[in-house]
């Protein structure tokens, strides 16, 4: 494979042990890996213990041989997620941003943050903080806020209570106990509005995405001017986007109780 740039040999070395284990075979020895990388067993055996103290690799107590670790599925699950989330919805973001004429976002909740995987540009609005794969603050994102509403209440409050409520505008709610209150208002309402809360002169409005265990784990948000998405408009928006956002939730297998 042709790579371009500085690579880290040992890294190297550590992702071709785990390469080792595409094959027919599932579980390997140390002898079975040096034979296989052409390095001695002290080095294989050092690699090997690195990747079994990070959960990549897991040794079989039995036969005490090495296969893969839980990490990988982890990892490999969330890739598969994101890219099952994005191209179910990437087809709605179209039909959204043309329907408003207006920037169409969606995001995926990660790490008690936002992650922007996919994005709908208008041209009647120039929205320059996010960015596909930026993460952004929960407390002041239509979509943050859109999913922190629907967590778990020890989940919710977790978050709460650790969160650093930067003030980007000075529309950002900072006071956790009025956030609170705002996020009970999004879920009985069934949406979030950002209004100038991360940028001046920006409005969102944004409803979650559940997966199969009825867990949010994404939303989708339409974002224009303040001007452009008025007061007005935003029961119109958030209607569309409750039907996407419901559609998207099915197909990951969302059922509503």
């Amino acid at each position: 494979m042709k790579t371009q740039g500085v690579t880290i040999q040992s890294v190297a070395r550590a992702l071709q042990i785990l390469d080792c284990f595409t094959g027919p075979v599932t579980e390997l020895g140390i002898t079975e890996l040096s034979h296989a990388m052409g390095l001695g067993k002290s080095t294989i055996y050092g690699l090997v213990n690195t990747l079994l103290s990070y959960g990549y690799l897991e040794q079989n107590q039995e036969n005490k041989r090495y296969r893969l670790g839980l990490k990988l599925f982890k990892l490999g699950s969330l890739v598969q997620q994101r890219m099952d989330i994005r191209d179910i919805s990437r087809p709605y973001l179209k039909m959204l941003s043309e329907q408003f004429n207006m920037t169409v976002h969606m995001g995926l909740y990660r790490d008690d943050e936002v992650i922007y995987i996919d994005k709908m540009d208008s041209p009647n609005t120039l929205i320059t903080y996010s960015q596909v794969g930026k993460r952004a603050p929960m407390h002041c994102t239509g979509i943050g806020k859109a999913v922190l509403s629907y967590l778990e209440q020890d989940e919710r409050e977790r978050i709460l209570r650790n969160m650093h409520c930067e003030p980007f505008t000075k529309h950002t709610i900072v006071d956790k106990d009025k956030l609170a209150e705002e996020l009970d208002l999004i879920r009985a309402r069934g949406y979030a509005v950002d209004n100038e809360e991360i940028e001046l002169g920006l409005r969102c409005v944004a409803v979650p995405i559940f997966n199969d265990q009825g867990r949010p784990v994404a939303a989708i948000s339409i974002s224009s001017s303040t001007a452009h998405l008025d007061e007005a408009r935003v029961c119109e928006t958030a209607s569309a986007i409750k039907e996407v956002a419901y559609s998207i939730s099915r197909k990951l297998g969302y059922e509503k109780s």
